[in-house]
This record gives C-alpha cells, structure tokens and sequence, in this order.
C-alpha cells in the first residue's frame, strides 16, 4: 500500500481530513484522526468479505497462531475458554449490577440486558445467573445455532441498529465489538435510543493509546486482526464518540483477562519464538501450565457509560 493512497481520506467520524499512517501492512493500514484520535483500518472490508470471517470457524480456528496475517481472526478454541471467560464477566456484572437503580425493567420485573455481539451467549448465561432478562444481537448464524441449541435466550441476527425492539433495556454491553462495527457511532446514536433511564452500557475494547498498545506498536494481537477491526479507540475517542452520540462516560478502567498458563505463553510467543521456549523453561513443574493466571497487560480497557 502507497501512503498517496490515503491522501483524500477523511476521518469516518469527525470528517476531518490528511489523517497520518499509523501502521502499515502488506495489504493495508492503520490511519489516525489528527482532530478527535480515532484510528481505523483502511481500506475497509465489506459486509460480503466480512461474512467470510464470521463462519463456523470463527470460534475453533486451528490457523491462529500462523504468521500468515490472513488466518488471525477469531479464536483459538473459545468453547475451551468458557470457565475462564465467565469467571472474569461474573465481576463485570456484579459491577454493572450495583450501578443501576432499585428497580426491575422487564415484564417479570428483573432489569433486561442486551448483549450486542454475543458470540456463543457466555455473557448472556451469567447476566441470567444474576437476575437479568437477557437478550442478544449477533452477526455470525453458525454462533446463533449454538445458543439456540444450549440456551433459550432469545438472539437476534443482523446489525444492531436495523433491528427493532420491544420496549428499553437497563443494561447494553459490546463486549469486545465495538472495533468490529461497520459505523460505531451509528450504532452507539441508536443503542442510546433504546437505553432505560439510569442504564448502563459497557464497551470493553483495547485502547489503542495505552503505554503497552504504543510500546508493541503494530506487532500487537489488536491491531494485525486487519480481517476483523476496523477501528481502534483510545480513551479520548471512545469518550468522545460516546459523547456525541448521547451518552456520558462514568469510568474507564484497564481489565485483563484469566488465561490458562501454556495458552498465554503461546500467545505471547508471537511476539518472538524465543519468549516460548524461555518461559516453558522457566515454568516448573510442568503442570503449572495447566494453571490459570488472571494477566492484565494494561491494553484493554472497559467503558462504563450512562444516557445523558
């Protein structure tokens, strides 16, 4: 890709132009808005080549860890993260619990929560566990199947914003999503229309400013998923974009994530060979690579916000 190839690009949210070339790939890169930081993926895949990632192998890809940048999307095995993954969103919910206000939104008179992006609905099952009426948006139907062959949370297909729902929801989370979202602030202008009052969204997605997101650059897992996301936020963007599309940002905080020992050695190995094999060799005795270790690297951040 040629630098004169962005020349007359324009910001996709504030539609100020000249963007500066943050990142470049073989057949891509990463552009940042001088005027508000957004930074996004250019060119922009379409929805066509997007249904291609999000396929029945999106969850089990046995490719990921190739260096061949078109296989990393998805996950490794994420059926295999499931105790992991809800042991972390048992904290997030109990956080966003204690933020609403004593009262129930739903019909049966617990609060309702929606779920944009809800993959094989994990977030959905402890919402459920903690009281909440839940509810999910999802763009990939082979993952649909899944929750409809488990669960009977009902899940809709499609973006978020052509759909139609009956009444508000207390709870709107975009769990790792938002950076997937052909135009996130269309989407955040119209979950805010569907938001009770006194809700609460959550936006968990990396922050593309960070000390360690700068320090590893482009050789970061979140920005070589050039097949998936197409934009990557920093804590100034993402409060803006929140903010001009009607909500207010309560708190802003890095998570991380529980990893099983030998799959988080693994995926820091990308990073260079070497740093497999030294820790391999420094872990003992081997079993420990079974352990779980709860790893925040301070690259991703969670959002809480409220409707203004």
């Amino acid at each position: 890709m040629k630098f004169e190839d962005i020349a007359g690009e324009a910001c996709p949210f504030c539609s100020r132009p000249g963007p500066s070339l943050k990142y470049r790939f073989e057949d891509c890169a990463i552009l940042r808005c001088h005027g508000c930081g957004l930074m996004w993926l250019h060119p922009r895949p379409g929805l066509e080549q997007l249904h291609k990632v999000y396929d029945e192998g999106y969850y089990q890809n046995k490719e990921f860890f190739q260096k061949d940048g078109n296989k990393l999307y998805g996950y490794v095995d994420y059926l295999a993260e499931r105790i992991n993954k809800q042991y972390d969103y048992q904290r997030v919910v109990g956080r966003v619990k204690g933020m609403l206000p004593e009262r129930g939104g739903g019909p049966d008179g617990k609060p309702r929560w929606l779920d944009v992006g809800c993959g094989l609905g994990f977030l959905m099952d402890v919402a459920f566990d903690q009281g909440f009426q839940v509810q999910g948006v999802e763009f990939n139907r082979s993952a649909i199947r899944y929750i409809q062959s488990k669960f009977t949370y009902p899940v809709e297909y499609g973006l978020v914003q052509e759909l139609k729902f009956d009444g508000t929801f207390d709870v709107i989370s975009l769990f790792d999503v938002i950076e997937h979202m052909n135009d996130p602030a269309d989407s955040l202008r119209f979950l805010r229309g569907i938001v009770a009052p006194g809700g609460v969204c959550a936006i968990q997605t990396m922050d593309s400013d960070s000390f360690m997101s700068r320090l590893i650059g482009k050789r970061l897992e979140d920005f070589r998923r050039t097949r998936e996301h197409l934009y990557f936020f920093s804590r100034r963007s993402i409060t803006r974009m929140l903010n001009e599309t009607g909500w207010e940002v309560v708190d802003i905080r890095f998570v991380g994530h529980t990893f099983q020992i030998g799959d988080l050695i693994k995926r820091i190995s990308v990073y260079g060979g070497w740093i497999e094999k030294l820790a391999k060799a420094l872990v003992h005795p081997r079993w420990l690579l079974e352990a779980n270790i709860y790893f925040n690297p301070g690259v991703k951040m969670m959002v809480y916000a409220r409707p203004k």
